[in-house]
């Protein structure tokens, strides 16, 4: 069944997900660590998943600014993969079903796209919303991950930190999603993932794993966070020998581990912005992953 913007490849009636959770991992606007991203290719690594929807990636893409990949063998194009936004069912460790918009985040027609996913929220009678994301925060490498939720009740955000303070920041099609959805009385709940902002721009797998740890306490899903905290520890161990190699680098660490300590303590401690920490980490690690 097609409506334009959107083809339903399943009947709500061939799906066992009666008021399940919806999982938003759109990817585009601020993924720190490679939180989301990384998540999501867990949750799809089985391939186990069932296409439920599909949306128009031409009406909705600029593939000039996500370009389709190609591949070539033997001097020839082999295959084009062209970027695609799909609605999927999927499992938990558990064998617990539930849904997962995935994909690039729409360049174009965002208030349609709005519209054609809370048709088809509707339609599969979806109880609980929930968006995953990381973003960079002025936070020390050497302290448990924070995570940050907004939702549409206390009970929900319940045990995750909050923003204290009005805030103004450009949105997401995550946030737009979450908003449309709060209006229509849909539970919802947003969580996000505090990574270090010095070590943003790279794979940052305990980042990945609090956000597996905020899917359990939001919508009861499971998945096996072992193999990330062991990525993690060497993610940390390369921070760790870099800022030893520098005192300054320890000093401005010092002070995020202060701020940090002092923010669960409920104090008002100024957080430093370490830029120059920022700088230098980041050239460390682009170094040390083109040396691979």
């Amino acid at each position: 069944m097609s409506s334009g913007l959107v083809t339903v490849h399943l009947d709500p009636d061939q799906l066992d997900i009666a008021d399940s959770v919806m999982v938003i991992a759109l990817d585009g606007w601020v993924d720190a660590g490679f939180g989301m991203r990384s998540a999501s290719e867990i949750m799809l690594k089985d391939h186990s998943e069932r296409l439920v929807a599909s949306f128009d990636a031409d009406l909705l893409i600029d593939h000039r600014a996500r370009r389709p990949t190609m591949t070539v063998r033997d001097g020839r194009v082999d295959d084009i993969n062209w970027p695609a936004i799909r609605l999927l069912a999927v499992s938990d460790l558990d064998q617990r079903d539930f849904l997962m918009l995935h994909g690039p985040e729409p360049d174009f027609r965002w208030q349609a796209f709005c519209s054609a996913v809370g048709s088809l929220v509707q339609q599969l009678r979806v109880a609980r919303i929930v968006s995953i994301g990381a973003y960079p925060a002025a936070v020390p490498h050497t302290r448990p991950v924070r995570l940050m939720a907004a939702g549409t009740s206390p009970e929900l955000i319940k045990g995750f930190g909050a923003p204290q303070r009005t805030l103004e920041v450009p949105a997401g099609i995550s946030a737009v999603l979450a908003n449309q959805f709060e209006a229509s009385g849909l539970e919802t709940v947003s969580v996000w993932a505090q990574v270090p902002h010095y070590a943003a721009g790279s794979p940052f797998p305990a980042g990945t794993a609090a956000l597996f740890q905020g899917l359990r306490a939001a919508a009861d899903l499971r998945f096996d966070p072992a193999p990330l905290i062991a990525e993690g520890l060497e993610v940390s161990r390369r921070l760790d020998t870099m800022i030893a190699q520098n005192a300054g680098h320890q000093r401005l660490l010092g002070r995020l581990e202060s701020a940090y300590d002092s923010a669960l303590r409920e104090q008002s401690t100024e957080i430093p912005s370490g830029e120059e920490l920022v700088r230098e980490l980041e050239r460390f690690l682009r170094d040390q992953d083109e040396s691979k």
